[in-house]
């Protein structure tokens, strides 16, 4: 039996934080190039009409916990809202992995 000394880095995973064929990277892609502050249905209409694909608020939300977890900073606010609710808006800070864009 032999033993490994080396593993070759796997490639194609599509885990790379631009990649629009995932929830992550739609939901990196939409909050790298915002101006303004999203709330998660705003995040997921710019999904919809830049990729064409329907995330729900739910996936949207856990994509930022995530992209939290991978080091991005995202912002987070209550705004006023309709009948006294407080919905949360987000805002990616700064110029993580140095790709331009980025909210500032």
């Amino acid at each position: 039996m032999g033993t490994v000394t080396a593993m070759a880095p796997r490639q194609g995973r599509g885990r790379r934080l631009d990649n629009p064929n995932s929830q992550l990277g739609r939901t990196y892609l939409v909050l790298r190039d915002a101006m303004y502050w999203l709330k998660l249905h705003e995040i997921g209409e710019a999904i919809y009409d830049r990729f064409g694909q329907q995330d729900s608020h739910a996936a949207i939300s856990a994509r930022i916990r995530e992209l939290r977890r991978y080091g991005v900073t995202i912002a987070s606010q209550e705004s006023p809202g309709p009948g006294g609710t407080r919905p949360h808006e987000y805002r990616m800070l700064g110029d993580w992995g140095g790709n331009g864009g980025g909210a500032a």
